[in-house]
């Protein structure tokens, strides 16, 4: 139960500072963000691993870098569902998902959750 409180609490960082550093993003209240992070973690367990899965040849022939457009499709996704939070392009959805996946991978290394 802790893992899963430091995982929504990580993903909740994470969405904040890119709502903060990309002026294409708006989440527009706290409770927007929880859902969102709610959001953007079931979509993370369920259709990913899926994608990945389905596009993995597709994947290995751009050597890794489509795995950044099936983030950003993720990403889109999770504010698709979401009242109150919006993504401006599809570019601006790519750009930010890099930028969640470092702010994640920086929070957890910084939690000691590798």
């Amino acid at each position: 139960m802790k893992r899963i409180i430091l995982t929504l609490a990580v993903n909740a960082i994470s969405l904040w500072v890119i709502n903060y550093l990309f002026s294409g993003v708006h989440i527009e209240s706290g409770e927007a963000l929880l859902v969102l992070t709610i959001a953007l973690s079931l979509l993370n367990i369920t259709i990913k691993p899926l994608l990945k899965i389905f596009t993995f040849p597709v994947t290995i022939l751009t050597f890794g870098l489509f795995a950044l457009i099936i983030n950003g499709l993720v990403l889109q996704l999770a504010f698709s569902f979401v009242s109150g939070a919006s993504i401006d392009s599809f570019t601006t959805t790519v750009l930010a998902a890099i930028v969640l996946s470092i702010v994640n991978s920086f929070l957890n290394e910084l939690l000691g959750r590798n």
